[in-house]
Order: structure tokens, then sequence, then C-alpha cells
């Protein structure tokens, strides 16, 4: 099993060092960070995200999601970076004053979303950062200390797995 063959396995692109488009889909927000992946995978949907994890754990690698590389840094030399930049569905249900987002959704999109409706999320002050790695994150921001961290508020998460 070679990386090469990861391409038969997934829907969406996949990216290896020689290909056109590679150092793009490589590089985070942060351009001060290298990252010298073995292959970028941008996944079309949750079933290209397992697929990608059993593909991995078969080939003993790795795989590192990114959503948009703002908090880029660790060791990411000969992994698997897995964009998730295609799962980007937005649903605003503002009678439950509850978004439901995909893994690649930023800020700048619930916002848009949501704003009209009189709504608003626990952002942070940049709308590029992705919803999926500041909320990881802890999701600190401006109404953090009114109405705590964006990780207080989530519901439910979506777990994929290998299974």
């Amino acid at each position: 099993m070679t990386i090469n063959d990861l391409r038969g396995v997934l829907k969406g692109r996949v990216l290896l060092p020689d290909d056109d488009g590679f150092e793009q889909a490589a590089t985070p927000w942060n351009l001060t960070v290298r990252q010298p992946v073995a292959a970028v995978a941008e996944a079309a949907d949750a079933e290209d995200v397992a697929a990608l994890v059993r593909y991995a754990r078969r080939a003993g690698l790795t795989v590192s999601a990114q959503p948009s590389g703002h908090g880029a840094s660790g060791d990411v030399d000969g992994l698997i970076l897995l964009r998730t930049g295609l799962l980007n569905e937005v649903e605003v249900r503002a009678d439950e004053r509850v978004v439901r987002v995909g893994a690649g959704v930023r800020w700048g999109q619930v916002l848009a979303a949501a704003g009209p409706l009189g709504l608003t999320g626990l952002a942070g002050s940049a709308p590029g950062v992705s919803v999926t790695g500041y909320t990881l994150g802890g999701g600190v921001g401006w109404f953090s200390r009114r109405y705590g961290f964006a990780s207080d508020s989530v519901r439910a998460f979506d777990v994929v797995d290998a299974d």
C-alpha cells in the first residue's frame, strides 16, 4: 500500500507533493508554519473522512484535520493533512437558537446566515477562522465573559472514526 492508493479511496481531491496545487493546499493561513505533509486530502463528505481514517490505519499513517490552518502548529511531517473546506453546510434553526455546521464552515458563513434572523454566534474576531477549530480550542471570544466559551454551547458533535 502506497500513498498513491489514497486516490482510489476518496471522492474528494487528493494532492501529493508533485501535484499542481499541493503547496497551496498544504499551506495554512499562518504562513510562518511550514507543513511537510505526505498528502492533502479534501473530504467530500463524512464517508470520505471515515474512508481516509481507515486507509491511514491500514497504511500506518497519521491524519491531522485542519479546516482553515488558522492555528497550525506542531509536527505534521509525513502525515496526511485532512482539509474539510468542502464540508461547508450551515443550517440555522432560529426557533431553537441552534446552528448546525459542517466541519469546514468558517465563522463568517455562520454570521452571514444567522444575522438576518437576529442571531449571532459565540465567534472570535476573525470571520475566516473555522467554527470547528475555534470551538475545539475552547472558543474564547468577545462574548465569553457574558455567555461562556463557544465550547460551552455545543449540543452535539458528529464524530467520524474508521468504523
